[in-house]
């Protein structure tokens, strides 16, 4: 097989994979754009709206559990490619529910697939970067937000044109599927696995070091994107008076601003490194933060979202990343751990966010994350130990 041949495989393979990232964001955005709707539909007050979003990030815990096991045994592309296929279908089931229990169970499901999804397109993704021997994980996780872009955009006009949400949901879920059945053709790659790094004696608590600060990142990143996506539309109609047809933008803006500093992510760990990058980036979504919770004026809570958005944008991918790296685990094990501990931030989002809201309101609650991004600011330097221990295996 020639280098010209291999190298096609890999563009090929990789493109398959970014559909997947991209099939499984309007999943969730299509979903996101519709919960202010879904809310007063329902008649759900702050802490049980909460508690029905939170049973996504519950089944997407159990989900992630097994993950690294499923793709051990049957292969990231398989696992990838089914998950995704059933969440196209779990989107058409969930535009017909009726209640907030049944979109609850619903729900559930649609997480558990997304974590076994997440975790095969993280490993078939990793596995194609290491192949091309150059960082190309933040734009398969851009693909993932402009997805999600994609996704947000489509619910906007949906809520402009007055669609009903089975309508909307079976659409997106029908596209979904045919989609993820495409992308398969060209996902499998030739010859066997890249070498995991070996276990070296007397290091395990530095690789102890590097799991728990991916982890913490990991968590924080899917904390402040569902605060973003779970709460942004409600805080945007609830506390900054926009109409109900506007409450998808700040969800937009983020997605938007997510999508452009992971595109641009990988450029700048390579000049600045991961611990630069992420520093930087808590930075930006402090400010962010601070934007949205200070603002009484739309334009610019839509902005603090935005800039939510930019600043998280590296941060789950690095994470994954280092996890991924963590010698003396199996493929994908360290992924999986990753993954698993990182839908904490995902459930804790809309529970404990809702339940401070139900006591003292949904902009105090949301002030109250003011300290979360700077917590990312000191866990990145962790990750300048797992630079070090990926320059020493190559020596």
């Amino acid at each position: 097989m020639t280098a010209s041949t291999t190298a096609r495989q890999l563009a090929v393979s990789r493109r398959g994979v970014a559909a997947l990232f991209i099939a499984n964001a309007l999943v969730f955005a299509s979903v996101v754009t519709r919960y202010p709707e879904l809310k007063d539909a329902f008649g759900l007050g702050e802490f049980t709206f909460g508690l029905m979003v939170a049973c996504g990030p519950v089944g997407s815990v159990v989900g992630s559990v097994i993950a690294g096991r499923l793709v051990a045994r049957l292969g990231a592309v398989p696992v990838a490619v089914t998950s995704s296929v059933v969440l196209g279908a779990l989107l058409v089931v969930a535009g017909f529910a009726g209640g907030a229990v049944i979109l609850g169970v619903i729900l559930f499901v649609v997480g558990f697939a997304d974590a076994t999804g997440d975790v095969g397109n993280n490993a078939h993704g990793l596995e194609v970067q290491r192949r091309l021997g150059r960082s190309i994980i933040n734009g398969l996780h851009g693909a993932w937000s402009a997805g999600a872009i994609a996704g947000g955009l489509v619910g906007l006009l949906a809520l402009q044109l007055g669609l009903p949400i089975w309508l909307h949901f079976a659409s997106v879920g029908a596209v979904i599927i045919a989609g993820s059945l495409v992308s398969l053709r060209g996902l499998p790659l030739p010859g066997p696995l890249s070498p995991r790094p070996e276990h070296v004696p007397g290091r395990r608590g530095r690789v102890s070091g590097i799991l728990l600060a991916a982890c913490g990142l990991a968590v924080i990143g899917a904390f402040l994107e569902d605060l973003g996506s779970t709460w942004g539309g409600v805080f945007f109609t609830q506390e900054a008076g926009a109409a109900l047809a506007d409450s998808a933008l700040p969800f937009v803006a983020m997605m938007a601003a997510l999508t452009v500093g992971r595109f641009a992510s990988d450029a700048l760990v390579d000049r600045i490194g991961p611990v630069g990058t992420v520093r930087l980036g808590s930075a930006v979504a402090l400010v962010g933060m601070v934007g949205v919770v200070a603002s009484p004026w739309q334009p610019l809570v839509v902005a603090g979202f935005a800039l939510i958005g930019l600043g998280i944008a590296p941060m789950i991918p690095l994470a994954m990343d280092a996890a991924d790296r963590a010698p003396g685990l199996d493929h994908g094990t360290g992924l999986a751990v990753a993954a698993t501990v990182m839908r904490v931030g995902f459930l804790a989002s809309p529970l404990l966010v809702g339940a401070i809201a139900e006591v003292s309101g949904l902009r105090f609650a949301m002030a109250l994350c003011l300290a979360i991004p700077v917590v990312a600011l000191f866990l990145a330097g962790a990750l300048r130990v797992h630079r070090a221990d990926a320059a020493e295996r190559t020596d």
